[in-house]
């Protein structure tokens, strides 16, 4: 499938960042949710996964069901930091900036999903990093720690962030039209297409809705943060060169769509 490449423009840059930024969101949410069921998997429970939840046969007790839980900001911020250090040293698809932009959204919304659950550990009673501790009878000062922990990593995760998108960069315009633009459109569709997915699914509990969906919309909230981090630097001599409409990236995120739509029904790991 061939995409036309022409000089980006503020819109095409910003019209490929938002399909980047959902396609790079729901590959990581995919990824996220998997990992809890392998963890239960792992330890002999039947997974069932959904697009934004995972349940177990026959549900696990209290210690295993804690390992399920931390598993995903776990590797969420384990594989977020590794894929950082790799893109660090080989900068994937330097020649491609919009599967480039696919590839960043990706490591960096890894990272802020694993972030984000310690970050409200300690705010609401809601998510993985909670449940765990709660599960394991932790005191109420580790759910503290983890938030404390968690707000470090959102801070981070901005900082790094912003050197990827420095680098593709030719002007102050650029960097908002790759990142604060498509995180504010690219949020709102994401909150859609969650929202489709709950509707879709079986019924599951108001407090695991609140927290899908808030987590929507919290997956890409780095982005802006980036912008206060090296203010005013950019590094490239012209604006990166992306399709006037991505329609491999269209594809690829239709195909994600359709994956989810059929975990709706319950996918059941044998």
């Amino acid at each position: 499938m061939n995409d036309a490449v022409v000089g980006s423009g503020r819109g095409t840059l910003i019209r490929n960042g938002v399909v980047a930024f959902v396609t790079g969101a729901t590959i990581m949410i995919l990824l996220h949710e998997t990992s809890h069921a392998v963890a239960g998997a792992l330890q002999g429970y039947g997974p069932t996964q959904l697009p934004f939840a995972v349940g177990y046969t026959p549900e696990p007790p209290a210690g295993a069901a804690a390992l399920t839980a931390i598993a995903g900001p776990l590797f969420s911020i384990v594989s977020g930091l590794l894929l950082y250090g790799i893109d660090r040293v080989v900068r994937p698809l330097r020649a491609r900036p919009y599967w480039r932009l696919v590839w960043l959204w990706t490591v960096f919304a890894s990272l802020q999903e694993g972030f984000g659950y310690f970050m409200i550990a300690g705010l609401v009673p809601a998510g993985d990093t909670a449940r765990a501790f709660t599960l394991w009878g932790l005191p109420t000062w580790m759910f503290f720690a983890a938030t404390a922990f968690g707000v470090g990593g959102l801070f981070l995760t901005a900082r790094l962030f912003a050197d990827p998108v420095i680098e593709l960069s030719s002007s102050i315009t650029d960097r908002r039209a790759i990142s604060v633009w498509p995180w504010l459109y690219g949020t709102i569709g994401l909150v859609l297409l969650m929202g489709l997915y709950v509707v879709a699914s079986p019924p599951v509990g108001a407090g695991d809705v609140v927290a899908v969906m808030a987590g929507a919309v919290a997956v890409g909230v780095y982005a802006p943060m980036s912008m206060m981090f090296r203010s005013g630097r950019v590094a490239a001599a012209d604006p990166p060169q992306v399709p006037t409409h991505p329609r491999a990236g269209y594809a690829l995120l239709a195909v994600l769509v359709v994956i989810n739509l059929v975990l709706t029904r319950g996918w059941l790991w044998v």
